[in-house]
């Protein structure tokens, strides 16, 4: 005896229906696909039957069609024809159309073509300065330009100016910094200037200790004895940077007996 709430079938199996996306009619869900990935369920399946993706399959793939006898013999090459010009082309060549009449054939290959897609609105000004990223493209620079005059420098929308460089080990790295001290690196010689919103380090941590001491001779800037470290002119405590122009080279004691100490400072004490 069957179950009074069950369908009346052979087996206790129901079958399920999903709408098309394409053509709208109810079908088995086995004529969808399912749909993979970490947040697809068992049940879940895709849009387009097996009808409509094998329609679309055939025309979205792009054919040669010979439109005239006299291209042919000119030796002209096919243009191909893609989606509303095949549905029409395959509609032409049905001999019941044809034989309709032309009136027949505009209106059936209107009603079989697909909607054509809709046209991509123009980018506004605002928008295509930007690049498509939202960062705003930066204005070019003129021809003779020098990469040290900081009159040329812009920030960004969000009041900085981007600094980029790479580290020890070559990798490339960047970051946003305020304008005032872009404009410092640029003029104590640490940096150039790329384009208006843009600066690139000159050195890695590496390579500016290397330049430091080779162009000192690693000889100490306050008693000319030899030293192997690096100080500050102007002490980073009062707002001095890792720039050429600001360290020297010092041996070990005079680093340490400057400490924070301005440079006139430590020079009378010595």
């Amino acid at each position: 005896m069957k179950h009074p709430l069950l369908p009346m079938t052979d087996n206790l199996q129901t079958t399920r229906y999903k709408q098309c996306v394409h053509c709208l009619e109810q079908k088995p869900v086995s004529d969808f696909l399912r749909r993979t990935g970490r947040r697809s369920g068992t049940g879940s399946r895709r849009g387009a039957c097996r009808n409509c993706r094998k329609v679309r399959s055939r025309i979205s793939t792009p054919i040669m069609l010979h439109a005239a006898d006299a291209d042919q013999q000119a030796g002209k090459p096919a243009a191909p024809l893609y989606a509303p010009e095949l549905a029409a082309a395959e509609l032409v060549s049905q001999p019941a159309v044809v034989a309709a009449g032309p009136a027949a054939v505009s209106e059936s290959a209107a009603m079989a073509a697909p909607a054509a897609a809709p046209r991509r609105p123009r980018p506004s000004k605002s928008s295509a300065r930007t690049g498509g990223f939202g960062k705003p493209r930066p204005r070019p620079l003129p021809a003779n330009y020098s990469p040290t005059d900081v009159t040329l420098l812009r920030t960004t929308r969000k009041g900085t100016v981007w600094m980029r460089g790479k580290t020890d080990k070559g990798r490339r790295w960047h970051q946003e910094i305020e304008l005032e001290l872009a404009v410092t690196l640029v003029k104590e010689r640490a940096a150039v200037i790329v384009n208006r919103t843009t600066i690139r380090r000159l050195f890695s941590n590496k390579d500016f200790r290397s330049y430091i001491l080779t162009r000192d001779n690693y000889t100490c800037h306050f008693c000319g004895q030899y030293g192997d470290t690096i100080d500050h002119m102007l002490p980073r405590a009062k707002g001095g940077h890792t720039t050429p122009d600001n360290c020297v080279v010092a041996c070990n004691e005079c680093n340490q007996s400057k400490a924070d100490k301005d440079i006139e400072e430590f020079m009378r004490e010595l």
